[in-house]
């Protein structure tokens, strides 16, 4: 027999997936049907991932109905009753009443161009970022100093030309360009300014994004396009050190979040 509270285990580990997923429980039941009040079922994918309201044609009408609410893309809540007869397959002459809670959520991303020392101790602090995080290099994964660690919680993306990603992200992304190579920081700010994303940030001096601001201005990109980027990152300028720039860059980056809507 399942714990009764295992549906709320189910629930944080779709959570943690980004996995969008809809709560449905027996709220109310008149006369006989299949399932007391209480019971509950968790749908995701079309599917029914976690527990039962009863079987037969109730439950299929159901995860129907929760899939259709899903599909709105939004946080929804709906009590509907169902009476027991032929038009939901069961002929026990009651009805039952369900309540729908869709849990929409997918997660922000954070899109990390670069996969050296101040990237992967970003990557370190995952946990607390709640987002789906994303290192993005050009070198392969053996070539990269220093060895990256062999459990993760996030992903790796190895590629010959990373600016190409910036094609897949969406609008709500978080970009940190924190790569090996000036010229190929300046690439991804070119193509990253072009769009509108929740957060540009270059590591780097303030020489160093004087003299990027000059060649984008060169470039023809304009003062609007160029104020998208945020350089030096982080809360803190004042060390050098990659953990320190990580977490000030970590704390920047939950206030985006925050100010752009929180991880859904």
């Amino acid at each position: 027999m399942e714990h009764p509270q295992a549906w709320i285990e189910t629930l944080s580990a779709l959570r943690a997936e980004g996995r969008p997923c809809a709560l449905v429980v027996v709220t109310g039941v008149k006369g006989s049907g299949p399932r007391e009040s209480g019971a509950r079922m968790i749908v995701s994918g079309g599917e029914l991932v976690w527990g039962t309201i009863g079987g037969g044609k109730l439950e299929l009408t159901a995860i129907e109905h929760a899939s259709a609410l899903l599909a709105s893309g939004r946080a929804l809540t709906e009590t509907v009753a169902y009476p027991l007869s032929e038009k939901v397959g069961q002929c026990c002459g009651g009805e039952v009443t369900l309540f729908y809670e869709t849990f929409p959520w997918s997660r922000r991303k954070i899109v990390v161009f670069g996969a050296g020392h101040v990237a992967q101790a970003l990557a370190g602090l995952h946990a607390y970022l709640q987002t789906d995080l994303v290192l993005i290099d050009s070198r392969d994964e053996d070539e990269i100093r220093p060895e990256l660690p062999a459990k993760r919680s996030w992903r790796l993306v190895c590629v010959d030309h990373p600016e190409e990603e910036l094609d897949t992200l969406p609008d709500d992304a978080l970009v940190v360009i924190l790569t090996h190579d000036h010229a190929l920081d300046l690439e991804i700010v070119a193509k990253a300014v072009k769009r509108d994303f929740a957060y540009v940030g270059l590591i780097g001096s303030e020489r160093k994004w004087e003299r990027f601001q000059k060649r984008l201005a060169q470039r023809g990109f304009t003062p609007a396009e160029i104020a998208k980027v945020t350089c030096p990152i982080g809360v803190s300028k004042h060390s050098k050190e990659p953990t320190a720039i990580a977490i000030s860059t970590a704390a920047e980056l939950l206030d985006v979040l925050a100010r752009t809507g929180t991880p859904r």
